[in-house]
């Protein structure tokens, strides 16, 4: 069970992506992301974020807003928290030997 501190400091930390979500993607590509996740959790029945950035392809903006758009979807019932993780695989920009959360399909 976490404490209050501590949903508290994932309740900013949703906040700040999302922020950064609608300051880079419009609306329309907000729903090509949710859509992208939804195509994973259909496809596999575990995946990363990683795997939703292929599917949205290189061109696609590169911002901190994914971690909202994959709690939205688990708001939605589309995925879950496995509350395992692994390091983002993907190179370039996005390779900072990030975590990533395992997220299973619903």
């Amino acid at each position: 069970m976490l404490t209050k501190h501590e949903k508290s400091r994932i309740a900013v930390a949703i906040a700040e992506s999302q922020a950064s979500a609608n300051a880079k993607w419009t609306p329309a590509q907000q729903l090509q992301v949710d859509a992208a996740i939804v195509k994973m959790a259909r496809m596999k029945p575990r995946f990363t974020a990683d795997e939703v950035w292929y599917e949205l392809g290189a061109s696609f903006p590169v911002t901190k807003g994914m971690t909202a758009r994959l709690m939205v979807a688990e708001r939605r019932g589309v995925i879950k928290n496995t509350g395992e993780i692994t390091y983002a695989k993907r190179g370039g920009q996005h390779d900072h030997a990030q975590r990533l959360t395992i997220w299973q399909s619903l």
